[in-house]
């Protein structure tokens, strides 16, 4: 979001309506912004405590018992929320809203509005089942439940607004077939990234492979067990020496039992950047989930080889053949793997790739420049003439993203 924000404040005016709170980086980060030249509305979030705490907890259980929107949108229902954007709501060009569970507010008519889904949800089974301990076997029953919910909640709420984005061809065709009547409002604009300094003075360890993930998602928790169980076994047969460290907060039991003689499990963690500096492959296994992966984005900027799934190479779309390995089951990966660290030259020359690639297709400049198309479509009100190919915005000097960045030099309250 900073990334996104950051570039559009570069050609407009930009206002950000949020929550905030309770943590100190909040308020550190609304400052922040407000220094780089945002304008900042926040309701902030206080910690409830006490009974105020579980008063809360009753009022969205019985919500979501009684109702049919999933848990995540009644989270994020505040009523102070909706009093600030209709106070707000006349000073605006066009209203970008992130996140689904924020559709449920209502908007002014008279802006156009574009919804960014950053995850399609489908109905389905997360897989699971060897996690052990009872609070996290109620957690994944109560998700598949809750998924259920999406399935009605998502179209209702896509209908409410004249483009959708997304951030891979992949949730591009599931809401197309969830709702396809809304078809011609989808476009697709993967994400950006900030591509960080490369520092030489880092030498990688040749031996060590990471993992990293956030653990309160559960498709993280299925890649580490993956990775651990079957791929690092098939790994150790060809290349005994090898070391794997997985990176992520708020790990269960599950994944904390994982560590071992050579396998690491850090928890919460201050930077991620010490770990990809020094990691000679990035693995990122994953089997569950939908969107857009900032893990591969992140280590691809790092310079470093990249071994995934189809699914975690969702959203690398372009012109060209993304440079990351795709393994489809443990044994491809486990051979991907061993074959690239016993070749430092080709690895190297992959990370290499992979930086070029980002910095080709994948930072904030072209982003916004397809956004920005995005956004002259809807000014245009010619909603329906418009190509819905993201790629064309990639030739500087020609394009839809081009013709419609020059034709709204003008730049908009957003």
């Amino acid at each position: 979001m900073y990334g996104q924000l950051t570039a559009l404040a570069s050609r407009h005016q930009v206002t950000l309506v949020t929550f905030a709170g309770p943590g100190q980086g909040d308020r550190d980060a609304l400052h922040y912004l407000r220094a780089s030249g945002i304008e900042v509305h926040a309701v902030w979030r206080s910690p409830l405590t006490g009974i105020a705490r579980w008063r809360r907890r009753w009022w969205l259980g019985r919500q979501w018992l009684r109702g049919k929107q999933p848990w995540r949108a009644g989270e994020f229902w505040d009523s102070e929320m909706q009093r600030l954007l209709e106070r707000l709501a006349e000073r605006f060009d066009l209203i970008q809203v992130e996140d689904s569970a924020m559709a449920m507010y209502r908007y002014p008519s008279h802006a156009p509005a574009v919804l960014t889904d950053h995850e399609v949800k489908v109905v389905s089974r997360t897989g699971l089942r060897r996690i052990h301990g009872l609070e996290w076997r109620i957690r994944l029953a109560c998700t598949e439940m809750d998924s259920r919910r999406w399935h009605g909640y998502q179209p209702a709420a896509w209908a409410r607004f004249e483009r959708i984005q997304v951030f891979t061809p992949r949730d591009a065709a599931t809401l197309r077939t969830m709702a396809p009547a809304l078809a011609s409002r989808v476009r697709v604009n993967p994400f950006g990234i900030d591509l960080p300094l490369q520092n030489d003075e880092i030498e990688e360890d040749e031996d060590h492979i990471v993992f990293i993930g956030g653990f309160a998602h559960a498709p993280n928790v299925d890649a580490a067990l993956w990775l651990c169980h079957e791929i690092m076994p098939r790994i150790r047969a060809i290349r005994p020496s090898v070391r794997l460290t997985i990176v992520g907060s708020q790990p269960p039991h599950a994944v904390r039992a994982l560590a071992g003689r050579d396998v690491t499990v850090t928890g919460t963690i201050p930077s991620i950047d010490p770990y990809l500096s020094g990691a000679a492959i990035v693995l990122a296994p994953l089997r569950l989930g939908r969107g857009m992966r900032l893990k591969v984005l992140q280590a691809m900027a790092y310079g470093k080889a990249v071994i995934t799934t189809p699914l975690g190479a969702a959203g690398l779309i372009g012109p060209c053949q993304p440079p990351v390995v795709i393994g489809r089951d443990s044994e491809e990966i486990a051979r991907a793997t061993a074959a690239l660290l016993a070749t430092p030259d080709e690895r190297r020359a992959l990370g290499r790739q992979a930086r070029a690639f980002v910095a080709e297709h994948y930072t904030w400049q072209w982003y916004r420049l397809r956004l920005d198309a995005l956004h002259a479509e809807l000014q245009s009100r010619d909603c329906d003439c418009m190509t819905a190919d993201p790629w064309e915005a990639e030739v500087p000097t020609d394009g839809w993203a081009h013709r419609y960045v020059e034709a709204n030099r003008r730049g908009t309250r957003t």
